[in-house]
């Protein structure tokens, strides 16, 4: 099988996920690089990663947020966005669906990656 590549991280994500979180659009070179790290390497091994925690991931995609959170949103990204996603129960992009979807496989490891990531 043949590594994986960034336009099919994109493919994968947008055949599993709904198209309302496609807003964010990248060139997914950061995700990648997240998937080959945790020895997702292959297209295969992502689809199957993905189809083990789609139900979970969009579940908490779909969670109310609380009223803090609403706030600062509305105040960083304004309130007709805030609403759109508070309507339609959706709040992350596909990168953010992927990031969940690593966090639910891996757990502390990978909450410990991305907190240095980020840092």
């Amino acid at each position: 099988m043949k590594e994986i590549i960034a336009d099919e991280v994109y493919q994968v994500l947008k055949e599993n996920f709904p198209q309302k979180n496609d807003f964010n659009k990248t060139g997914y070179d950061e995700e990648l690089e997240e998937l080959l790290h945790f020895g997702i390497n292959t297209k295969e091994k992502l689809q199957e990663l993905i189809r083990k925690h789609k139900t979970k991931v969009l579940e908490i995609d779909s969670e109310d947020l609380d009223e803090f959170h609403i706030k600062s949103y509305s105040a960083e990204l304004g309130d007709d966005y805030v609403k759109d996603r508070i309507e339609n129960k959706y709040w992350f992009a596909y990168q953010g669906l992927l990031r969940i979807t690593l966090e639910l496989e891996f757990g502390e490891i990978y909450r410990q990656y991305s907190e240095k990531r980020d840092n």
